[in-house]
């Protein structure tokens, strides 16, 4: 070992070659939560769920120093049961594909950084900062009634097939683009999405601005347009959290969508933690008038950097036949109210 490493040392100085350093690390996090859903007719459930407040996942992440401010990396993700023995496929996280969670090669350098393959969408990305429970926890702002959401991050969490390009940040603003494929053979537009972001970061504040427009399956016309737009503002006591988005077009199948959602909400240092609360209206201008409001209150406490203890509690008003139910990061849930109290590690 130690003679391969002076080898190699004397090789780089007669030919004057750079070997590039890489690393590739293993992470992951285990969240197991006692779960207590009410408001369903079929009476409450109570269960033990994997992934409250995130999904329980392991992860490997490689990076390598091309050299010149250049370097490539990857990210593989896989979820996985830490309350039972389900494995494929769905592992509990509802994808059906091993490392369906994140599964994508990355280059960056001076031109900013490129991706490829399976990814958070960038109006995910944008959510999990303006939401206070970062889309997890009872209080979720993507709470849904398995068609849609109360806020929508874009057509999934994650986008298969996809390319994104963030430039390189100046003072503060960086912006991004998305492209993904439906691969739909002799109609490339069939459920193709586009997207694109906007954003400031710089002490305190935080704006986000994301747009995204989804063909529909038979690739004629446009099937959902989404504009999100917030940001949050930490003064030090509080963080104050604020979002509007606005949703339109004719999903393939469904009624034509016209919904203007709003939610507001704060995070607080507690007692060595973190109190969290949010307030939801979902407004459905369509004919359907399916509206819904939503609040949530919840506590994170940290035990380490690598071990927090949470509960929250979330309850949902539906209006003129909506069944919006509130769920957690990884499950859609049972009823209009939920309570749960858990634990969460990270590696």
């Amino acid at each position: 070992m130690k003679s391969s490493a002076i080898a190699m040392a004397v090789l780089s100085m007669l030919t004057g070659t750079a070997f590039a350093q890489s690393s590739v690390t293993v992470y992951g996090k285990i969240d197991l939560a006692l779960v207590v859903d009410s408001g369903n007719t079929a009476g409450k459930s109570v269960r033990i769920s994997s992934g409250d407040s995130a999904g329980s996942r392991l992860g490997f992440k490689g990076i390598e120093d091309l050299g010149g401010g250049y370097k490539a990396g990857f990210v593989l993700e896989t979820g996985f049961c830490a309350d039972s023995a389900a494995g494929a496929p769905n592992f509990c996280t509802g994808s059906n594909q091993f490392m369906g969670r994140q599964a994508h090669g990355d280059l960056s350098g001076p031109f900013g950084n490129i991706s490829a393959g399976r990814q958070y969408s960038l109006g995910y990305l944008n959510l999990v900062v303006l939401d206070p429970f970062a889309t997890g926890y009872a209080g979720a702002a993507s709470n849904g009634d398995g068609a849609g959401n109360l806020v929508v991050d874009t057509s999934g969490s994650r986008l298969n097939n996809s390319f994104t390009y963030v430039t390189p940040n100046f003072g503060g603003f960086y912006a991004s683009g998305e492209f993904a494929l439906g691969e739909t053979t002799g109609n490339w537009r069939a459920a193709r999405e586009t997207g694109a972001e906007v954003n400031y970061v710089g002490g305190p504040v935080y704006v986000g601005v994301t747009y995204y427009n989804l063909d529909n399956a038979n690739g004629v016309g446009t099937s959902r347009q989404v504009v999100t737009g917030g940001g949050t503002y930490d003064f030090g006591v509080v963080k104050v959290h604020a979002l509007a988005q606005k949703v339109t077009g004719t999903p393939t199948g469904a009624a034509h969508q016209d919904v203007l959602t709003l939610l507001g909400g704060v995070t607080v240092p507690l007692a060595g933690g973190n109190a969290l609360a949010s307030y939801i209206h979902h407004d459905d201008r369509s004919s359907l008038n399916r509206s819904a409001q939503q609040w949530g209150i919840g506590y994170n406490y940290p035990l380490s950097k690598l071990t927090a203890v949470y509960t929250a509690f979330a309850h949902i008003k539906n209006e003129n036949g909506a069944v919006f139910k509130v769920g957690n990061g990884t499950e859609l849930g049972t009823g209009d109210q939920s309570f749960n109290v858990g634990m969460v590690h990270n590696f």
